[in-house]
């Protein structure tokens, strides 16, 4: 039987959804039995101002996130994409806040 997971990575405006920090871009690649099998990625605006530190950490602007799609629109995308199939992350305290916050403002559970 083979395997998938889900690996998520998140790049936001700072640290903590609690603080009112949101995601700015994210990225899932779906692996089965260590060989990458599909992936989704995409910037997203959640209007919300990047901080100089965190857009030359990640180098993504403002002017960036003023063309993308809206959070609601990527984060309903991403859980059609991610489905049931289990999470995993390389920071996965950090990633799966902002995967709760970003789900539940849309009132989609989060699967973890």
């Amino acid at each position: 039987m083979k395997e998938t997971v889900a690996v998520l990575d998140f790049e936001t405006t700072g640290l903590s959804p609690d603080m009112g920090d949101r995601a700015t871009e994210i990225a899932i690649v779906l692996v089965r039995d260590g060989v990458f099998v599909d992936r989704f990625q995409s910037l997203m605006n959640s209007g919300r101002c990047i901080p100089p530190d965190v857009v030359q950490l990640t180098g993504i602007t403002n002017a960036m996130i003023a063309k993308a799609p809206p959070a609601e629109k990527v984060m309903m995308e991403a859980a059609r994409f991610v489905g049931k199939v289990p999470l995993v992350a390389h920071n996965a305290s950090f990633d799966s806040k902002f995967w709760c916050a970003e789900l539940g403002r849309l009132a989609i559970p989060a699967m973890l």
